[in-house]
């Protein structure tokens, strides 16, 4: 026979709860593995729902939004909250994130024991019956509902992938990307863009916004240069008001916490296709490890975003001296973040002619392809193309202005 002990254990609950209010940026892992029934006491359960609600309304972590949130519902217990706000939080919860998820799985088992205690004595269901459901219970259980996650065999996986429809593709408007991939890019993908300074990165990533803004919403988050220089770009590319209107640009809340927050608040909207410009320019505050931790951490939230919502994301990275050479691309300041990209693309220099670019795709999770193409840059459209830039767009044209306009042709 359980004690009371064994099965919950409130000190720890408050402590969880009081270390969510306190440092609301540990709410995402703890998300990850516990549910509102997890916590024993109905207060506690009730406080963290309202805490899931803030978060998926986009509204902030902190005391008087929970009150607000459980005065709303008629749940708020004022004695409850005070006992978690006088409760020590703790910078590493995970032990008590597990204790609490054990002790919650322990009462599960119990309710189901009785539960099939129940059946038997006193409903007069057949043993084999009872058993049955009994069995279905635990293996939920097991299979790790009690976290919301339920695994699949991996036959179930294949069958279920033959049923799923082809995954639509997005035409980008540019030729060269909707040639090598079939069509278009797919969502769920972060795409990492690299290459020398002035090769032509900020240029494409133009580009590729202002292209699929003629049927999608898109955002450009620049914290390379501030909106007016955008706007300035934007104005001599004849868009349409359509475009005009399906583009969002932002220049302020560079730490990837706000971006998050900016690429949720978007998508609700309708936004679809990102471009961040730069990786090198994001901050990682809530992140006390080295830089190279932090950017990997800020490549896999990312990443994870585009999972989660289905979206593109284009994110601008910085490339080191020694890949410049080579022409081989990894993230400077990094280790892993490499591994969090679905598609890596990587414009080189050519060494004797200063419009001829490569455009390189070494990494390709959509369908494989890789490949190596010679464009060119036009300095009077700041664009990259196809094919060699007239005479008079190199000899009468300047690419260091920064009001020239931006293509809408296609490479």
């Amino acid at each position: 026979m359980q004690t009371n002990q064994e099965l919950y254990n409130i000190a720890l609950e408050k402590t969880v709860l009081a270390s969510i209010i306190f440092e609301p940026e540990c709410f995402e892992d703890v998300s990850i593995a516990l549910n509102s029934d997890d916590f024993y006491l109905p207060a506690h359960q009730d406080i963290y729902t309202s805490i899931l609600n803030l978060t998926n309304k986009n509204l902030p972590i902190d005391e008087e939004f929970i009150k607000k949130e459980l005065l709303r519902v008629g749940r708020f217990d004022e004695q409850v909250m005070l006992d978690i706000l006088s409760a020590n939080p703790s910078s590493n919860i995970d032990a008590y994130i597990d204790e609490i998820v054990e002790k919650s799985s322990l009462r599960k088992l119990l309710d189901i024991s009785i539960g099939f205690r129940k059946e038997i004595l006193e409903e007069n269901a057949s043993s084999g019956e009872a058993t049955t459901n009994l069995l279905q219970k635990i293996e939920a259980i097991e299979n790790g509902n009690i976290k919301g996650f339920t695994s699949i065999t991996l036959d179930t996986a294949i069958k279920e992938f033959e049923a799923m429809p082809n995954k639509p593709k997005y035409e980008t408007g540019i030729s060269l990307i909707d040639n090598f991939f079939n069509g278009g890019l797919e969502l769920n993908q972060l795409i990492m863009l690299g290459g020398a300074k002035g090769a032509g990165k900020t240029a494409f990533s133009m580009q590729f916004i202002f292209n699929v803004s003629k049927g999608f919403k898109s955002a450009f988050l620049s914290f390379e240069m501030p909106t007016w220089k955008i706007a300035s770009r934007a104005k001599k590319a004849n868009l349409s008001n359509i475009q005009k209107n399906n583009i969002s640009i932002l220049d302020k809340g560079r730490d990837i916490r706000e971006i998050e927050q900016t690429i949720k608040s978007l998508y609700k909207r309708g936004v679809k296709f990102f471009t961040i410009d730069s990786l090198m320019k994001i901050t990682n505050r809530h992140h006390k490890g080295k830089r190279h931790e932090q950017i990997a951490d800020i490549t896999a939230r990312l990443s994870k975003l585009c999972v989660e919502f289905e979206i593109i994301i284009i994110l601008i990275v910085q490339v080191s001296n020694e890949d410049l050479k080579s022409g081989h691309m990894a993230v400077k300041g990094s280790g892993d973040a490499d591994y969090d990209a679905d598609i890596m693309f990587f414009i080189q220099k050519d060494k004797d002619n200063e419009h001829k670019r490569y455009f390189i795709c070494e990494k390709n999770r959509q369908n494989g392809n890789e490949f190596k193409q010679e464009v060119y840059f036009n300095p009077k459209d700041i664009s990259l193309q196809a094919t060699r830039p007239a005479l008079y767009e190199v000899e009468y044209t300047t690419s260091k202005n920064d009001d020239m306009s931006v293509s809408m042709g296609v490479i």
